[in-house]
């Protein structure tokens, strides 16, 4: 084995002390011993230094070292060659014991000691300087310039050691990261050593490694390549073939080959180089660990993953057996192994392993290291690619500060961040920062590298690529046409960055219309990823697709018809069903054959699109953040609207069982998932289902990473089956789960349309669902479902049908309207929305209805029909968010009492009074001083009191207590948050009276829905999430606001929608959201309202009343009164609020559509 330092080196450079003849020890006083004696002594110690050194004894080296010194002194004189050499011998070994500050000072004394014995130009005095400067190098190479500056400085051009001098600063400046200086020294010194020791000698020969190294670091592949291949023969000629310089120089242009893209040459040296290292100096040397990683990466860069990890595993277990798992070497190692398991798809495990390797680097260096940051930066790209921005953002900040703070913001790990900070801000549809930030870091990788330089071109590309997702395609064509010319001449025309840049050129061009270029660049991009890649790959699948879609615009539909069957035939081999290539390729050719007249083709493979995209939404939704689904169900959005579309072309007996099956498994999807997750949150507290709950969770997420990512060369035979098997696990374990929660089991079962029509029982149900036609408007249509019959009826303008709902609630509210004059707008919306029904709905008056967008805030029962009766007068209408409620089996009645929270002390000091609100208290105080910003969101709410709220609960507390109910209320200072997480069991009936509220979503969010997923991502931007924008107000928020997110979020003051779903609510019959605006949210395509009434519906609660408007204190109170008196007596809720409502419209004094239509009532099948 090679060991560092393993070579005894004397003093200075250069200097050659001959040892003496060995003589026998005494203990004779150096002051009283002849200079002979002392003489004779000194060689016997020189000789004994370099035995106990070899043998690893340094204490006793360093012990010999200091007699030597003294025995100099007394033979040679203090300042003679040989006593200077012992100083420098001394103080080298008090280095390596890491007695640094002994280590300078003796440099320092025999520094001295030359300059005044032989003069500062001295060549004992300039060895001197050398290796003082390697020892300061040692420690910091910022220590260690002037030092070699003033060597340099004092050394004759002439001087035969001018070459090494100028060599060694040169290398120190390149650790520096002073690239462009190093640069020059190191081609100095090259010079230097041509022309004092010949083109062939072993010190130019490595000379000439060292430029090359440069310029390999630099990303210069040509020049590095030019100078090791003229190199390595000449060493071959002059030195032993199995020197470490000629393995070294094997490995290092084997490393240029794998950057160039020429694999099959590298791997050749590769092998070469480690083999001849581990047969000169054992599986343990150094080179013999670069060289396997480096070919690790190799087998990375050709999809070998299996063998990469193979390798990666070797490095880490020599590493181990060498250091220990604490060293920082170790930890490099189980980074590079998660980065081969994020690659495989096995998301678990290489989170796992990232997040080891940064413990075990932060224990050993700290946090502010290089290595650090890089695992730092490597664990941010992977949650990132799982769409988890929400926590790989402040990690790339964190990384990208430290880096900027350590090496100063050119360093290429400085770099590296700032290209993948902006890599971010694009994801999240921050195209202007994304923009600044990659324009910031064009502009230094031009200053410290060059514009030609690998990442430079990079940047550019991405660049690029921001313009192409941004419809700017005049900025994007010059900067493709620039980065494919660099990528040739730098890579060559076959390079795969190459044909990706001219692939991109293409798509570029067929964007804005210049067909006849784009053809040739595409054509020129497949041509050579068939060359260089074959047919299967998955960037000549690409380039297939891309071509296909020319020929479309081009009208060549035969031959594009064969191109997307081909193309789709193999990415469905190649990257699986679940691959955004495949989808992509999948979907082109649906509109394809539609375009085409091949109308059941069509039909067919839209079907087949939509039960994957399906699957694929089911596993990836799962695990993905609270901030992303939403942004999964806008990105395939226009697949589903896609679909929509061509079922209405159908128009035959199929169209409307299949429209009302895309209902069925899209509408109300995200708040299904987020409450399956948030069940097995909580169903994870209990002992006995935690492992269950863990092995579930851990195994979603394994199926999801796998459906990301597809099949590789490895598994593509077994990839099927361990899709299956995954699947079948993750049945079972939900299984296990939904024995021990029937809640659960509601959320997780796959509901069919033939169980809804069963569970529709006598009654119809009308489900409206929006859709964008060809031009992107926004449209409506309708399914209905009557006595086992499916029919539909589309709505041509939805922009009037939405003008005239929001008219209709505009004059609802209005208490002084005229009955004539709402019932006038009210007839307007009936003849437009409702009439188109009335033929399928027949003589069926107990009717469900499922809203979809702005109908979710209609008041249905206020239209008017053509008797100009209301809807209310004749129908039993009931409202649910989506079909499958229908086919859902009732969760076992709560047997909890009556609960009310009403009027609650939004003043209330209570929590601000504790220990930790006081802490938090203080800091603001502190960041106020500073000028943070506050009150911005959450924590800029702020509410009046509610006598009336207060009043209400009392109301309905005597109406309860005259049919015998137990009923408890709270008012005041004790409505705190906290009664609804600290219920024995759920209530029977659950009254709020508070006020309500939803947040606006922040604008610049908008942008995160736009373009398309980068590359083969299938990770979609995140979305802001409406349920932490709407909640309830309690005890304490006015007080608590400005510490939100900071204070317990259990009584802060205020209850998010997210939080209800974490509530347990199972088997509670009826929740009355008694407050401002709380049937109001974020309405979503599909999604119904974003807002308290969905969560409370997940949260178990069988019907929710909720408010439209905000209705006086006395109107509320009659209803509620009339309401509570009927339902507490044993009538169905539904119809008790039906009853209600009729009441009050007979009653003169509250017969306005705004008293009794104001509340809502949504619920499961009753």
């Amino acid at each position: 084995m090679r060991k560092s330092n393993s070579i005894f080196k004397f003093g200075f450079l250069g200097l050659i002390l001959t040892l003496l003849q060995i003589l026998p020890l005494n203990n004779t006083s150096f002051s009283q011993t002849t200079p002979e004696k002392a003489a004779e002594l000194w060689n016997l110690r020189h000789s004994e230094i370099q035995q106990l050194y070899q043998e690893g004894n340094l204490e006793g080296a360093l012990n010999s070292a200091q007699e030597s010194v003294s025995l100099a002194e007394v033979a040679f004189g203090s300042g003679a060659l040989k006593t200077i050499s012992s100083m420098l011998l001394q103080a080298q070994i008090h280095g390596e014991l890491d007695q640094l500050e002994e280590a300078n000072q003796i440099y320092q004394v025999a520094l001295e000691t030359s300059v005044s014995a032989f003069g500062e130009s001295d060549a004992t005095t300039l060895s001197v300087l050398d290796n003082y400067g390697g020892f300061l190098k040692s420690i910091d190479p910022e220590m260690s310039e002037p030092v070699l500056q003033e060597a340099l400085r004092l050394t004759t051009e002439d001087d035969p050691q001018r070459a090494a001098r100028l060599r060694a600063l040169g290398l120190n400046l390149q650790e520096l990261g002073r690239i462009g200086e190093a640069e020059g020294m190191l081609s100095e010194a090259l010079k230097a050593y041509k022309k004092v020791l010949g083109e062939n000698s072993p010190e130019t020969l490595s000379s000439m490694a060292d430029l090359a190294q440069l310029y390999l670091t630099q990303g210069k592949l040509n020049p590095a390549q030019e100078l090791f291949e003229t190199a390595l023969p000449l060493m071959l000629e002059v030195m032993n073939k199995t020197s470490l310089l000629i393995l070294a120089s094997k490995e290092n242009l084997a490393e240029i080959y794998r950057q160039q893209g020429k694999f099959s040459l590298a791997e050749k040296l590769f092998l070469e180089s480690m083999q001849g290292a581990v047969a000169e100096y054992g599986e343990e040397d150094s080179l013999v660990i670069q060289a396997r990683s480096h070919l690790a990466q190799l087998y990375e860069d050709t999809g070998k993953l299996k063998k990469a990890l193979l390798l990666h595993q070797q490095v880490y277990e020599v590493d181990l057996a060498l250091l220990g798992e604490a060293h920082p070497n170790t930890a490099g190692d189980l980074n590079n192994l998660a980065s081969v398991r994020r690659r495989l798809g096995d998301y678990q495990k290489a989170e796992k392993l990232f997040r080891q390797s940064l413990k075990v680097m932060i224990a050993a260096l700290g946090e502010e290291t290089p290595q650090t940051v890089s695992v730092m930066n490597n664990l941010a790209l992977l949650l990132e690619n799982q769409g988890l921005y929400d926590e790989a953002e402040p990690l790339f900040k964190k990384a990208f500060a430290i880096s900027g703070k350590i090496q100063g913001e050119k360093h290429p790990t400085s770099l590296a961040l700032l290209n993948n900070l902006a890599f971010l801000n694009e994801s999240q549809g921050d195209f202007i920062r994304s923009e600044l930030n990659y324009k910031k870091v064009i502009q230094l990788n031009t200053e410290v590298f060059g514009e030609n330089h690998t990442n430079t071109i990079a940047n550019q590309n991405n660049l690029a690529y921001l313009y192409l997702r941004d419809e700017r395609y005049n900025e994007a064509q010059p900067i493709f046409t620039k980065v494919h010319s660099q990528w040739s001449k730098l890579l060559g025309a076959e390079h795969q960055n190459t044909l990706k840049a001219l692939n991109n050129l293409g798509r570029v061009q067929k964007s804005l219309g210049n067909l006849e270029a784009a053809e040739k660049h595409l054509m020129e991009a497949l041509a050579g990823r068939t060359k260089v890649f074959g047919k299967r790959h998955a960037d000549t699948l690409r380039s297939m697709n891309d071509m296909g879609e020319l020929f479309v615009v081009q009208e060549k539909l035969d031959e594009a018809l064969k191109m997307f069957q081909e193309t789709l035939k193999m990415e469905e081999e190649v990257l699986g069903e679940n691959h955004p290539y495949t989808f992509e390729t999948l979907n082109n050719l649906a509109d394809l054959l539609k375009i085409m007249g091949k109308t059941e083709e069509a039909y067919k493979l839209f079907m087949t699109g939509f039960e994957r995209r399906n699957a694929f939404l089911d596993r990836v939704l799962w695990v993905a953040g609270d901030n992303t689904r939403q942004s999964y169900i806008s990105l395939y959005r226009p697949e589903q609207n896609a679909l929509i579309r061509m079922l209405l072309s159908l128009d035959d007996e199929r169209t409307a069982r299949d429209l009302f099956e895309v209902s069925l498994r899209r509408k109300g999807i995200l708040l299904k998932i987020t409450s399956e997750t948030q069940q097995v949150l909580m169903l994870s507290g209990s002992p006995e289902l935690q492992a269950i709950t863990e092995d579930l969770t851990q195994t979603r997420k394994t199926l999801a990473g796998l459906t990301l990512s597809g099949p590789t060369d490895e598994n593509r035979k077994e990839f099927p089956k361990i899709i299956f098997d995954l699947e079948e696990k993750v049945n079972m374990l939900q299984l296990k789960l939904g024995e021990q929660s029937v809640r659960f089991r509601q959320s997780t079962k796959q509901v069919t349309v033939d169980e809804v029509v069963e569970g529709m029982g006598e009654n119809a149900m009308v489900d409206f669902m929006s859709f964008r036609g060809e031009d992107d408007s926004l449209r409506m249509l309708a399914v209905v479902v009557n006595a086992g019959e499916f029919s539909f009826v589309e709505y041509e303008d939805l922009e009037l049908i939405s003008a005239i709902v929001m008219e209709l609630r505009e004059i609802v509210q209005d208490e002084g309207a005229e009955d004539e004059d709402i019932k006038s707008v009210a007839y307007d919306l009936w003849e437009i929305l409702w009439q188109p029904l009335t033929e399928s709905l027949g003589e069926t008056v107990s009717i469900f209805i499922s809203p979809d967008s702005l109908l979710n805030v209609l008041p249905f029962d206020v239209l008017t029909d053509s008797d100009d009766s209301y809807l209310l007068e004749n129908f039993n209408l009931r409202i649910i968010s989506s079909a499958r409620d229908l086919a859902l089996d009732p969760l076992l009645a709560a047997k909890g009492d009556l609960m009310i929270i009403a009027g609650p002390d939004y003043d209330s000091d209570k929590i601000l009074k504790t220990p930790a609100a006081r802490e938090v208290t203080h800091k603001r105080s502190r960041s106020v001083a500073r000028g943070a910003r506050m009150g911005s969101g959450l924590r800029g709410l702020n509410f009046d009191p509610l006598p009336g709220a207060e009043k209400e609960g009392e109301v309905i507390k005597e109406v309860s207590d005259t049919k015998d109910r137990n009923t408890t209320i709270f008012s005041q200072r004790v409505a705190e948050e906290k009664l609804l997480r600290e219920m024995s069991a759920p209530p029977e009936v659950l009254h709020i009276a508070t006020h309500g509220f939803f947040l606006k979503e922040d604008e610049k969010l908008k942008k995160r829905l736009q373009g398309l997923s980068r590359g083969s991502s299938s990770v979609p931007p995140p979305a802001d999430n409406p349920l932490l924008r709407a909640g309830l107000a309690f005890a304490g928020l006015n007080a608590n606001a400005s510490m939100l997110g900071e204070i317990d979020t259990d009584n802060d003051g205020v209850l998010t929608a997210m939080e209800v779903l974490s509530l347990d609510l199972a088997g509670t019959q009826l929740v009355v959201l008694s407050a401002c605006e709380t049937g109001l949210g974020e309405i979503h395509e599909g999604e119904g309202v974003y807002g308290l009434r969905r969560s409370f519906q997940e949260a178990g609660v069988k019907n929710v009343i909720n408010s439209f408007w905000e209705v006086s204190d006395a109107g509320t109170q009659l209803l509620m009164t009339k309401f509570y008196d009927k339902f507490l007596a044993g009538m169905p809720a539904r119809e008790a609020m039906r009853e209600a409502r009729l009441e009050m419209l007979d009653d003169v004094q509250w017969s306005a559509p705004f008293y009794w239509s104001a509340f809502v009532m949504v619920g499961r099948n009753t």
